[in-house]
């Protein structure tokens, strides 16, 4: 065993390191446009997206470090409060002992504590009053109606919806059929399966919604958030044979019964204090298939947070009983300490490679393919900003294609990684599995705004597309690309001035650029939060002959295979909602893109607190019928 190294080298070598971090840093992006608010916009103090956030760590040390930091007789130590849930939390400031130290702050003020001590925002405990508009029957669910189901529509991801119910030529003619509106900054996207669409929010509610009138069949009420992708499945213990399975961003899953709501299990699948569920799970053969997140990157300015210690793991449960069978993180080699920070917190390594997107599942190969998140240190992450292969049956990891090594990034600098930081290039997208001619291909892009194609046996690059724009923080390809089987329909978010903003349309079979659309300019900024960005970073849904696009400024496109232009709609238009709220607003497109089944399409606009406290489910159909 090689000798110890001394304290003191150690210290000049920590010094060394943190300078050249210092100096080494790409140059800072251009600064984002003002943001001011339309009048009337209320911002919601949950909010995690950042528009106005309210930094609760100097309110703690002011108010509770003296009783929490060190701990104080009985009084629970600020890692302790830590490890508790956000309501409890949030109880204890709002409702319990706490109350008196919580006295003269804003709602905000609590909530950034809260997010401060356990990296969530909590749900506030409220008497929830019946919806106003109940469906009046409550017939059985039509497994063999129309459907769009869990995140990609098929198990390959494809997002293409085959069978829409209308033409590329009557896309013109989309109408608002009507608009529903509920709470949650973040929501999921629509799931349709028959006369039902099923629908979940970061506001603690999962709805069942009629697809033709948007009534409420059913509504779960939970102290929690969701903003991943549902999916429905046969279940025989389910009085309705069918079963609605959600994860949330407490890392619990459950399932319901799809037909009445009732909740026939509940299953914690991880405890990462700031662990969540952002991936949509994906059902095959009576598996779940749930890919796990953490927003440890959001935590790089917070002082007192030891980071970082998360892997992306996915965990497969038995859809029946929600009973664990495997649980395979991507990397092996667990987080161990390494430094301390400049607040003299313990820092740890390897981290990151969350898993945000949806998995896929190919049933012919027994594999599953999941896309990784960027590194969150300086350590060695062989895994991160990669495509990777697992067995069904094992979660045996069984290939790795790392696309990019050393993508270290942080959204801070005080638990940010030293060295050159990365260009931030996540894979946000979930895989595509795709047939071209005789062969199959993984198709995927991420925030570097290329696409890359690889083989499925292997994992070896059979193609990669050149930089279709700029990539990067906040840029590339966000949330999801889509393929009719000919073209790949990859959106651009990036920032004006300095990318691309829009989508491209790629050959599937060699990867070359067919078309490529910039971001109308000149579009007046309706979105009431004020932020208005161009980028289109939702993700993109194809029908026969066009492609579907929503963008930050809340317009919703729809694209010809040929990328031109032939509808543009801007959700951010004041309605009267069926749930009886007039002048509804929607607000900015992101995650979660259209569905399209029977005739309908159905998309949620008012992504991070864009809208304020509500906002909006809309339903289209050709001249609104």
């Amino acid at each position: 065993m090689p000798a110890r190294r001394p304290a003191a080298i150690l210290a000049a070598l920590a010094a060394v390191l943190t300078a050249s971090w210092a100096m080494a840093q790409p140059p800072p992006a251009p600064a984002r446009p003002a943001v001011t608010p339309k009048a009337g916009y209320v911002v919601p103090p949950e909010n995690s997206a950042g528009l106005y956030p309210v930094n609760g760590e100097p309110i703690f040390k002011a108010r509770c470090a003296g009783c929490h930091e060190p701990a104080a007789g009985r009084a629970p130590s600020r890692q302790m409060l830590g490890a508790r849930s956000p309501e409890e939390v949030y109880d204890a400031l709002t409702l319990g002992a706490m109350t008196p130290m919580a006295q003269g702050m804003s709602a905000a003020e609590i909530y950034g504590v809260v997010r401060f001590l356990t990296g969530k925002s909590p749900v506030p405990q409220a008497a929830s009053a019946p919806d106003p508009n109940p469906c009046k029957t409550n017939g059985p669910l039509q497994p063999n109606g129309p459907q769009w189901n869990g995140w990609g529509r098929d198990l390959a991801n494809s997002r293409y919806q085959p069978k829409p119910g209308f033409s590329a030529a009557d896309i013109p003619r989309l109408k608002v059929k009507w608009a529903f509106a509920y709470s949650g900054t973040k929501n999921t996207q629509a799931l349709v399966f028959g006369d039902r669409v099923f629908v979940a929010s970061m506001g603690g509610k999962v709805y069942s919604l009629d697809a033709a009138s948007g009534c409420v069949h059913w509504r779960f009420d939970y102290r929690g958030g969701g903003r991943a992708s549902m999916t429905v499945g046969k279940l025989a213990t389910a009085a309705s044979g069918y079963a609605l399975y959600f994860g949330d961003d407490r890392m619990y899953v459950r399932a319901f019964d799809a037909g009445s709501g009732k909740e026939l299990w509940n299953v914690r699948v991880g405890d990462h204090v700031v662990g969540r569920i952002t991936g949509s799970p994906a059902l095959h053969d009576n598996i779940l298939y749930v890919p796990l997140s953490a927003s440890e990157e959001s935590q790089g300015n917070v002082g007192a947070y030891g980071c970082c210690s998360f892997i992306g793991t996915v965990v497969a449960l038995d859809a029946r009983t929600g009973k664990q069978i495997w649980k395979q993180a991507i990397l092996d080699e667990a987080p161990r300490p390494t430094r301390k920070n400049s607040a003299g917190t313990q820092m740890y390594g390897p981290a990151g490679g969350a898993l945000w997107s949806a998995p896929t599942v190919d049933a012919k190969r027994g594999q599953l393919y999941v896309a990784s998140g960027d590194s969150y240190t300086e350590v060695e992450h062989p895994t991160s900003d990669a495509v990777i292969a697992m067995d069904l049956k094992t979660g045996r990891i069984r290939w790795v294609n790392q696309v990019l090594a050393g993508d270290n990034f942080m959204s801070g600098t005080v638990n940010g990684p030293l060295g050159q930081r990365g260009p931030d290039y996540d894979f946000g997208s979930s895989p595509m599995l795709v047939r071209v001619g005789a062969r199959q291909l993984v198709i995927t892009g991420n925030k570097s705004s290329i696409v890359y194609a690889m083989d499925p046996d292997t994992g070896k690059t059979v193609w990669q597309t050149a930089k279709l724009g700029s990539g990067g923080a906040g840029g590339g390809v966000e949330w999801g690309t889509a393929t009719d089987g000919r073209i790949v329909y990859a959106a651009l978010a990036d920032f004006p001035g300095r990318g691309r903003p829009g989508i491209a349309g790629v050959n599937v079979a060699d990867g070359k650029l067919m078309w490529q659309a910039d971001a109308p300019k000149g579009v007046p900024c309706n979105v009431p939060s004020g932020r208005c960005l161009p980028g289109f970073s939702q993700a993109v849904t194809a029908v026969p002959g066009a492609v579907f696009s929503g963008a930050l400024d809340g317009h919703l496109r729809a694209y010809g295979a040929d990328g031109k232009l032939i509808w543009d709609y801007d959700t951010t238009a004041s309605l009267d909602t069926v749930n009886g709220i007039k002048g509804a607003s929607g607000g900015s497109l992101d995650m979660g893109g259209a569905v399209v089944a029977g005739g309908r399409l159905f998309i949620h606009s008012g992504y991070g607190g864009s809208a304020g406290p509500s906002n909006l489910l809309l339903a289209f159909s050709v001249d609104g019928r």
